[in-house]
């Protein structure tokens, strides 16, 4: 059985972050039936001022993102003047750059943990499942350096996946990138970017298509899949906790994904009744208002943003809205080129709106900055050697 799925209508920032919303609300109301860890145990009341000031939010961002695309349409790229050669995403001198930037960030983490860890200690604790120890010892003394190129995994490992899904290759760099994603995954705990890899290879596959018929079966694969990896991830790094709490596999694997969804979107509605407070009161000041476990974070950037810019925050994240759906579609419309990739990582930025900001940080102005400035970098150079007349062939495809 297949299913239409409109890809180009929804892999977009207005409606993405609308989906995430629905999501968190739905695991919000999602039942505990016992069993299930929901990191609250008293649903925060729902009332009319709640609902409607958290409407008044969501409707913003969405009409801002879905105005920066409209005015992105109109600053499209020339269809007689596409970027090809170097920069297409089939190209591989870009695709080799990123890989080496990401296998370089990524070695350069391990060493840094390495330095406060011995092997020993490391293999031990992601043995018992301690993983968050590997975490703290990167983050102590932390500086930004070559460990934040790490980051650029998301590009290497989106590139990878589509050149395996799409044209069957399974040549050594692609299994490589599949290892720095496993190695980020589940060594260096982050599943943002293993989700973000996803969301950013699914719009690499769909960009020339407005509808894509998915197989049933094969999404309820995929999701089981992705429910093993998240699961075992969650696993190496916190299974003290699950055994504490007498978390299956499963129980602990569902109760993540409950937790992560429905948590920020609790602490929105428990905080709209008591804003002025928020607003006046040092930064998480809702974890004495509303009823949410210690060991959650990133809960609602409706609430962080209050916190710190107060009532300003509805202007910010207006002309930010509007500012990054712009920026992805202009980037979107140069087609399939390599500026797909940090398309990508706004796109997942939008989806993790709800419960955190992820534009403020700095996995994203890596992404972004590297994202645009690689590329631009590289085609500068390659402009340049034309013109003293060197050669014109490093954006051979594979």
């Amino acid at each position: 059985m297949n299913i239409p799925f409109p890809s180009k209508v929804i892999l977009k920032p207005s409606l993405i972050s609308m989906v995430a919303v629905s999501a968190s609300f739905a695991a919000w109301l999602f039942p505990s039936f016992g069993a299930i860890r929901k990191g609250f145990d008293n649903p925060a009341q729902l009332d009319f001022s709640s609902f409607s000031m958290l409407s008044c939010w969501y409707l913003l961002i969405f009409l801002s993102f879905y105005s920066g695309e409209k005015l992105g349409q109109l600053w499209t790229w020339s269809k007689t003047n596409p970027l090809e050669g170097l920069l297409d995403l089939d190209a591989n001198f870009l695709y080799y750059t990123f890989t080496l930037v990401s296998a370089i960030g990524t070695a350069a983490t391990l060493f840094r943990i390495l330095r406060v860890l011995s092997w020993q200690e490391t293999i031990v604790f992601v043995a018992l499942g301690q993983a968050n120890a590997l975490k703290d010892a990167l983050y102590e003394d932390y500086s930004i350096g070559l460990v934040s190129v790490r980051y650029l995994v998301l590009y290497s490992a989106s590139i990878a996946l589509y050149r395996m899904i799409r044209w069957r290759s399974f040549s050594a760099i692609n299994l490589c990138n599949m290892l720095l994603l496993a190695v980020s995954t589940f060594i260096l705990g982050s599943r943002l970017i293993f989700m973000a890899t996803l969301l950013t290879t699914i719009l690499l596959l769909t960009l020339h298509r407005n509808v894509v018929r998915i197989s049933l079966l094969k999404t309820i694969v995929l999701g089981a899949v992705c429910f093993l990896i998240l699961g075992v991830a969650n696993i190496l790094r916190n299974n003290q906790f699950y055994e504490t709490n007498h978390l299956s596999f499963a129980q602990a694997g569902i109760s993540e994904i409950v937790a992560y969804l429905g948590s920020p979107f609790q602490v929105a509605i428990g905080s709209v009744p008591v804003m002025d407070k928020l607003i006046k009161g040092p930064d998480e000041t809702y974890r004495d208002l509303v009823d949410v476990e210690e060991e959650l974070n990133s809960n609602s950037a409706f609430v962080h943003l209050h916190e710190v810019m107060g009532y300003f925050s509805w202007a910010y994240i207006a002309i930010l809205c509007l500012f990054m759906g712009f920026v992805f579609e202009f980037l979107r419309s140069l087609g399939q080129t390599a500026f797909l990739l940090p398309c990508g990582a706004i796109l997942y930025a939008s989806a993790e709106l709800w419960r955190l900001d992820l534009f403020q940080q700095g996995i994203f102005v890596v992404w972004m900055v590297t994202g645009i400035g690689l590329p631009v970098f590289l085609l500068a150079g390659q402009r340049f050697f034309r013109f003293l007349g060197g050669t014109e062939g490093i954006g051979v495809r594979e």
